[in-house]
């Protein structure tokens, strides 16, 4: 790497209406009295089944009016969690850095500019933007690994500008301290946490770190 340390988330209670029809009787003796009876019967029957649908109704319109409430909530949690997330697996919801891997050259570019930094370094293209965002590149022009030398974006916790000591705390493990003297001349610490290997660079062994270089464990 250059010597320059700069860079790089019903239940509606359906209303069950029982509607109870009372039938007047009579007896067969007297026709002219139960035809008023029947008549009496009818209508309040009619009184009764209209009510009964009328409460069907309203009781329709309540579960669908929930139905359509419970739907958007649904929708909206989801709108609200793929936002967040902006595409980033889960994996690497640790590394806020402003793409994920697997990002197309194309779309780095869309987004930062001409980057100040783009080529060859530990056997891969490396484009840098802004003196502090990298990107390692495969075959296909897409992210593969990050160097990170902005001390913005989170790395499971751990930031630029923090010393090897202090990284250790933040990430609970001890790194693997040794000086690189054949590609980068730097003190190294070196991690693996959950899928990824990390290492952290720095001008002496107990100084600030300058970048770290992020790739996935194979």
């Amino acid at each position: 790497m250059p010597k320059q340390k700069n860079f790089f988330k019903k239940s509606l209670s359906i209303g069950v209406v029982s509607s109870a029809l009372f039938v007047a009787g009579c007896g067969t003796a007297d026709i002219a009295t139960e035809q008023p009876a029947e008549s009496e019967a009818t209508e309040q029957t009619g009184v009764e089944t209209t009510t009964a649908s009328g409460d069907s109704g309203e009781s329709e319109e309540e579960e669908e009016s929930g139905v359509e409430e419970e739907t958007g909530t649904d929708e909206t949690e989801t709108s609200s969690a793929e936002e967040e997330n902006k595409g980033v697996p889960e994996d690497q919801a640790g590394i806020t850095t402003d793409f994920p891997l697997g990002t197309p050259l194309a779309d780095l570019l869309e987004y930062y500019g001409t980057p100040t930094y783009d080529e060859f370094f530990l056997g891969s293209r490396l484009v840098v933007f802004d003196e502090i965002d990298g990107y390692f590149l495969d075959s296909d022009d897409k992210a593969s690994g990050f160097l990170i030398a902005n001390p913005d974006v989170d790395i499971f916790g751990a930031r630029i500008g923090m010393t090897f000591e202090e990284i250790d705390a933040v990430l609970e493990k001890e790194g693997e301290v040794f000086f690189d003297q054949s590609e980068t001349q730097d003190y190294v610490s070196l991690y693996y946490v959950e899928n990824y290997r990390i290492t952290f660079y720095a001008d002496t062994a107990d100084g600030a770190s300058q970048y770290a270089i992020v790739v996935r464990d194979k």
